[in-house]
């Protein structure tokens, strides 16, 4: 019986080291694939700044094995996936990603960081004023933080979200508290700190000051191991020196970040770099190399992030080509410079006024909290002047309100003559729509869109065939009441994105965004069609109405709208030389008709 005791108790003591044993392993396994995950997110983290397609890659293979992550690392990942969707301008998706980071109950910095992201992804969808609103909320975070380290670290981030506003001034005064705080102390917050502080005096223009301050980020940078934050300082130091007019020393500066930058495969400072070369060399008088490199920035398509250097890219290759006597080639890279310089100003505009709002915002909340006592007071002193002397309270009431009313009246009768008489500078006054000026410009700007993103573009010019004999027969009144009626037709078949703008007498053009030749071809046939098919006899005469249709397409060559223009018009050429009454798209054959 005791034998029988002691080999249970023998068996119960080795099946308890057994599951200890087991237990210990797993619990050590969870560990070890936990620091794993975090390693994992940490490469991500550091590729997603310098080699985006590696960082993708990584980010893949992550979300597909999202199960093995904790909560935590769940939400890093889908905060790591927002900055995927940054990255490749994919905004409200960027956004959706950050709403799923924020239901795995994340980290305070974490948070933090999120709501610094939907700045950006606010940026990006054009929000501006909901960036400066979240950016007064971070401030608000930021504050109460007891870690200095990661104040300083969140300070940095937020610097990075001003300079994507250009608010230049918060700038300056975030980075000094950020180095205020640091001290030193953390050579990684100091990096960037001290590059932020002197990108935001290079932006306000204190160039020799900047210069200073990213000769002193390049040594400090370096000596403590973070060699991409050092080689941004030369860039740095380089674009002073192109301010400069130093286009030497610019030179020299801007081979060795690009050879630097090389090594991160950090694309976007890449083109910057490129396109900074490229004017380097036409102001050295070296156009071949000025071209090379202005092509590499011009080969890229444009996108968000890449504007301002696709801009100056056209601009090198407008000034080479004006140099080379080529002046069709430079008009047409100007086109687009002057375009993209157009877009640039009008979000440069947007963000400015967002952000005077929000600080207007800001300063009116302070100043309503510092006052309510004041304001109670001068309340009771104006009660009391009411009941000393009501019958002129009564009347300067009445005087106040009548004025301000006259100053409405006023402000509403300018303000609808302004609508009135820019509504009469865009549109022709017989028909309508658009007058040729403002249809082309509108048209530009979205040609210069659609050609971003590598999606067709059509043009489809009109003429009302043999339009003079119904002036001629009938009066112009008749003539003109045949020109309203097309184009209400007309207007009954566009799409929301179309350009529909009379170009003079009876030719007409309808600019067709996202539409490639075949569905433009459909789309003329029946609006030939439906013009054929009007009923004239409520003019008061009977006659017919048709119209003669040339089309164009845009392809990868074209740099503007005026070579589509000239081909659709060669089209039409042909459409009125068949008979009239018809549709032809352009091709080859027609750049140089039979005589």
């Amino acid at each position: 019986m005791l034998q029988h005791l002691s080999r249970n108790t023998l068996l119960m003591q080795v099946f308890i080291k057994v599951v200890i044993t087991v237990l210990f392993i797993l619990y050590s396994s969870g560990i070890v694939l936990a620091n794993e995950m975090d390693d994992e997110l940490d490469i991500v983290e550091n590729f997603m700044h310098t080699d985006t397609q590696s960082a993708i890659a990584k980010l893949n293979s992550m979300l597909a094995r999202q199960d093995q992550l904790s909560m935590i690392q769940k939400s890093r990942l889908y905060m790591l996936l927002s900055l995927k969707h940054i990255y490749l301008a994919e905004y409200a998706a960027a956004d959706d990603a950050l709403d799923t980071a924020l239901t795995f109950n994340p980290t305070e910095d974490i948070i933090t960081r999120i709501y610094l992201y939907r700045v950006t992804t606010s940026i990006g969808l054009k929000d501006y004023k909901r960036a400066f609103t979240l950016l007064e909320t971070n401030l608000s975070r930021i504050d109460n933080y007891q870690d200095n380290s990661i104040k300083i670290a969140t300070y940095n981030r937020l610097l990075n979200v001003y300079l994507e506003l250009e608010a230049y001034d918060e700038m300056l005064r975030i980075s000094q508290l950020a180095l205020n705080l640091n001290q030193g102390e953390n050579p990684k917050n100091q990096c960037y700190s001290m590059l932020y502080y002197a990108v935001a005096n290079l932006r306000t223009k204190q160039f020799d000051l900047a210069s200073n301050l990213f000769t002193d980020t390049e040594q400090y940078c370096s000596e403590h191991g973070f060699p991409l934050i050092a080689v941004m300082s030369t860039k740095g130091q380089a674009i002073v020196a192109y301010e400069n007019s130093l286009y030497d020393k610019a030179e020299s500066l801007l081979l060795n970040a690009l050879a630097n930058y090389k090594k991160f495969k950090f694309e976007v400072e890449i083109n910057e770099v490129h396109s900074f070369l490229g004017m380097t060399y036409f102001y050295l008088n070296r156009f071949e190399e000025a071209e090379q490199y202005a092509n590499k920035v011009n080969d890229k398509p444009i996108a968000p992030n890449n504007l301002l250097v696709k801009k100056r890219a056209n601009e090198t290759l407008s000034l080479v080509a004006g140099k080379r006597g080529q002046f069709d080639k430079a008009y047409q890279y100007q086109v687009v410079a002057n375009a993209l310089s157009l877009q640039i100003l009008n979000e440069q505009k947007v963000k400015e006024n967002a952000y005077q709002m929000a600080r207007f915002d800001s300063v009116e909340k302070n100043r309503e909290n510092n006052s309510l006592m004041q304001d109670h007071e001068l309340l009771m002193k104006q009660k009391d002047l009411f009941i000393k002397d009501k019958s002129s309270s009564i009347m300067f009431s009445t005087l106040l309100v009548g004025v301000s009313v006259g100053l409405l009246l006023l402000l509403i009768s300018a303000w609808l003559q302004r609508n009135q008489f820019m509504k009469q500078a865009q549109r022709d006054g017989l028909t309508g729509i658009y007058n040729r000026r403002t249809g082309q410009e509108l048209a530009e700007n979205e040609f210069i869109q659609t050609q971003a993103v590598a999606e067709p573009f059509s043009v489809l010019l009109m003429d009302l065939d043999l339009f003079k004999n119904i002036n001629d027969q009938f009066g112009h009144a008749t003539g003109d009441w045949a020109l309203k009626k097309f184009t209400s037709v007309i207007e009954s078949l566009l799409r929301p994105n179309d350009v529909f703008t009379r170009m003079g007498g009876e030719e007409f053009a309808i600019f067709m965004p996202k539409q490639d030749l075949k569905s433009a071809a459909d789309f003329a046939e029946r609006l030939r069609a439906e013009v054929e098919a009007i009923n004239t006899r409520f003019s008061g005469h009977d006659f017919s109405i048709t119209v003669s249709c040339g089309i164009s397409c845009a392809d990868k060559h074209d740099l503007s709208l005026d070579p589509l223009i000239h081909r659709a018009d060669l089209a039409l050429y042909c459409a009125k030389h068949n008979g009239r009454n018809c549709v032809v798209c352009y091709n080859e054959s027609m750049k140089h008709p039979q005589s």
